[in-house]
């Protein structure tokens, strides 16, 4: 075959596809492009999943028209002029690419006034060519439309998701951008609902408590470190906060959202006495690094960065997980002043924890030794030795208490309790809350991102009461922000969260209880999540290390 130059329109579609795959990305760089226009307020809409329409509006400097017909040329900025300013990258995109990339897949109306111009000027744009140009009344900012996304090209089309999912990873994303710059107002709706409407806030944590509310921002473990070429601010959530995803990880780099990456390995260390195998450490990184330490231009969307020293910020990471978790605090002992120490046993008896089931006590061929690091129990058995991981055993027995299709009883609880989510999982959990309620989970919109919780399963009401419904509900929401998970998937996290914790100190009669509840399950081997329960060390292998 010979070899000859593409058309640009076909050159404009590959390109595009580097920026934009779904209403997500485009999303992305309509609102960093705001940002870097100086916006103080951002308001976003979003109609089927931001694939029919997708809407931006802000009130930073705007354009003239000149410069709105070259922002929506390839290889078009007004954010850098030279090489030199490749290594120096102090905003979030290039306006004219992004543009120009959208445009090419899209049909696109923008709107914009410059802050030294008496009016605005509209100009709209199919698949890259300009349909129209005109002036237009605006205020001083910019408004882009971006409407049937991919309509001149079918293959990416056909490989997004239905407009819910869409639209849940829209606000997804939206959501980091959000808590990255809380100096910004932000407004956002969704299938023409108000679903975020944030003021600006004067520092990070205010930002957080405006997307997570306030049960999630009162427990977070603060921790502030300066070093030459950085200053971190961080906010840590205890163990008890743990998810089963990476979700609620987020590092802002200089107002960026970004990956943690290979430095994000410095806080699991430091959490990896705490968490259970599967969980996930909650934390928000505001870090400001001096611009030569850092590389932006590693990932097409910018969402990951290489750092000079990649050791350095990792443990730079690690000290700050360290100093708010009050330092490496062994499992079961008192912890310094404002650390994090391990849940105390619940007060009423092994029963309350784990009811034996009726009927004769069946014969044992097992002994309990103890427990042992607050995590392990260790049995002696006719065959050997057996360590058991009290959480993964407990997730186990309480997962088989009910199989999906099941009636599932339910606790009415006396108060309602109120819990209140960021705004994209409020939107996946208002669309699941039939299937929640198949669960024994009943709960019911209450504001924007708020719900009352009435109903629990009543197998784990008791033990999830004391422990708090946030987490659960949280882990739930997660599996939901990216599809219709079985109703299996679901249960498996509420039952995941009334499991006893790694670090919990259970008395010998709750140890022999479990022991007793896990032999009598369906699959003793694996926990819910596919990993094993236990240890079996048989005698004549001990014997055989012992050189016996």
């Amino acid at each position: 075959m010979r070899i000859r130059r593409l058309e640009e329109g076909v050159v404009r579609k590959i390109a595009a596809g580097e920026v934009v795959d779904r209403p997500a990305s485009a999303l992305k760089e309509l609102v960093e492009n705001s940002l870097d226009a100086g916006a103080g307020r951002i308001g976003v809409e979003l109609e089927g999943g931001g694939i029919a329409r997708l809407a931006v509006t802000d009130d930073g400097h705007g354009m003239a028209p000149e410069e709105m017909l070259l922002a929506i040329e390839r290889h078009t900025t007004s954010k850098i002029e030279t090489e030199e300013d490749l290594r120096h990258i102090r905003t979030l995109g290039f306006r004219g690419e992004a543009l120009a990339a959208i445009c090419a897949v899209a049909r696109v109306t923008l709107v914009s006034r410059a802050t030294d111009r008496p009016e605005g000027h509209e100009l709209r744009v199919a698949g890259g060519r300009v349909t129209a140009a005109r002036p237009a009344a605006h205020p001083v900012g910019t408004t882009v439309v971006v409407e049937d996304l991919f309509w001149n090209v079918p293959a990416r089309r056909q490989f997004l998701d239905a407009p819910g999912v869409e639209a849940r990873r829209a606000l997804g994303s939206l959501r980091r951008i959000v808590l990255a710059r809380p100096g910004t107002a932000f407004t956002v709706r969704s299938e023409g609902r108000e679903v975020l409407d944030v003021p600006p806030a004067p520092d990070p944590l205010t930002r957080i408590r405006q997307v997570y509310g306030a049960e999630v921002a009162e427990k977070l473990l603060p921790a502030e470190l300066r070093e030459p070429g950085f200053h971190l601010r961080a906010w840590f959530g205890p163990p008890e906060l743990a998810r089963p995803t990476r979700s609620d990880q987020h590092l802002f780099l200089s107002g960026r959202p970004v990956r943690p990456g290979i430095p994000g390995v410095g806080i699991a260390q430091a959490y990896a006495r705490y968490l259970p195998r599967g969980g996930h450490a909650v934390f928000f990184l505001y870090l400001d690094v001096d611009p030569e330490l850092v590389d932006v231009n590693v990932h097409p969307r910018k969402e990951e960065v290489r750092f000079r020293s990649e050791s350095a910020v990792t443990d730079l990471f690690r000290r700050a997980a360290l100093r708010a978790l009050g330092g490496a605090v062994p499992a079961g002992t008192p912890s310094v002043s404002g650390a994090w120490a391990p849940p105390a046993p619940p007060a009423g008896g092994p029963a309350a924890l784990f009811p034996s089931p009726p009927g004769e006590p069946p014969a044992r061929s097992w002994r309990v030794l103890g427990q042992v690091q607050g995590a392990y129990l260790v049995l002696e058995e006719e065959g050997g030795l057996t360590v058991l991981d009290q959480h993964a055993a407990h997730e186990r027995v309480l997962f088989e208490r009910h199989a999906p299709g099941d009636e599932v009883p339910v606790q009415e609880l006396l108060i309602p309790v109120q819990v209140t989510v960021p705004f994209d999982r409020a939107e996946a959990l208002r669309r699941a809350l039939p299937r929640l309620r198949s669960l024994g989970v009943h709960l019911e919109p209450f504001g924007e991102r708020a719900f009352l919780l009435r109903g629990w399963p009543a197998a784990l009401a008791e033990r999830q009461s004391r422990l708090g419904f946030e987490e659960p509900i949280a882990a739930v929401a997660d599996r939901l922000l990216d599809g219709e998970p079985p109703l299996l998937e679901l249960w498996r996290e509420v039952a995941c969260a009334a499991a006893v914790r790694a670090g919990e100190a259970l008395p010998p009669a709750e140890q022999e209880a479990l022991v007793e509840q896990w032999k009598a399950t369906r699959e003793p081997a694996r926990c819910p999540h596919g990993r094993p329960v236990a240890f079996h060390l048989p005698w004549d292998e001990l014997a055989r290390r012992l050189g016996r």
